[in-house]
């Protein structure tokens, strides 16, 4: 992947270039915007313990603002002069590298610099907003290729939670390592994607910092870091978006 400073010094070029004095102020209204859009997006809080899960993490920015963009949202258009979005994601790669967002960062520049210089394509805008409202169609998994049982496990959350980032990811992760509830009922769909999970042929056993460990085919098998998951993650999210 792109180093972090080199996506930095891009991302700084382009915010340069935006009309505005204040680009510390932009970022903040910027990333507050983004934040509120999730808010409406996810409505009132479910009750049933994935669905609160997914509720409870928010998407990344980037996926955010492109919904916004896609919208024609107004307050986005009084922060962003010309809805310029290759500037508006630029700003979103800076807020996300303060974070320590290194999958945010990521998320957000790819698409800052194919759009620098090109009208986004409907099609592409589109899918980002679906994926984001949880209505983009997951592609066709076949557990014969040439994906291990990772990669297959992460594939098959993504297509059942109908989330592509990392910190949904780690929290149904990080439930799926417990036993089962403690209190109050059993959530079928949960239940149903820890057994889809173990027939990819994954047991995910504990979460640690930036450690995940985990059983592959009833054998310990070397923990993953975080930041490989989401080097996974964004590989599966190309094929969703391709």
């Amino acid at each position: 992947m792109v180093s972090l400073t080199l996506i930095k010094t891009e991302a700084e070029e382009l915010v340069r270039r935006i009309p505005r004095s204040n680009n510390q102020q932009l970022q903040s209204e910027l990333v507050k915007l983004c934040e509120a859009h999730w808010r409406t997006v996810r409505g009132p809080q479910p009750s049933a313990p994935l669905a609160q899960i997914l509720w409870s993490s928010t998407p990344p920015l980037a996926d955010l603002l492109v919904d916004l963009y896609t919208q024609g949202d107004a307050p986005l258009s009084n922060i962003l002069p010309n809805l310029d979005l290759a500037r508006g994601l630029a700003v979103i790669v800076l807020a996300e590298i303060q974070q320590g967002n290194e999958f945010g960062v990521h998320i957000a520049h790819e698409p800052m610099k194919a759009y620098e210089s090109n009208v986004p394509p409907p099609a592409w805008l589109n899918k980002i907003s679906a994926m984001l409202h949880g209505t983009l169609d997951a592609p066709l998994l076949h557990l014969h290729d040439r994906h291990n049982a990772l990669w297959k496990s992460l594939a098959i959350i993504a297509a059942q939670t109908k989330r592509l980032d990392l910190a949904a990811i780690q929290a149904v992760i990080q439930w799926l390592t417990m036993d089962g509830p403690t209190n109050g009922p059993s959530d079928p769909v949960l239940e149903k994607l820890r057994q889809s999970v173990a027939d990819a042929g994954i047991l995910f056993l504990k979460m640690d910092k930036n450690l995940i460990q985990y059983e592959q085919h009833h054998k310990p098998h070397k923990p993953v870091r975080t930041r490989q998951l989401g080097e996974l993650l964004l590989e599966i999210r190309q094929l969703w978006l391709r």
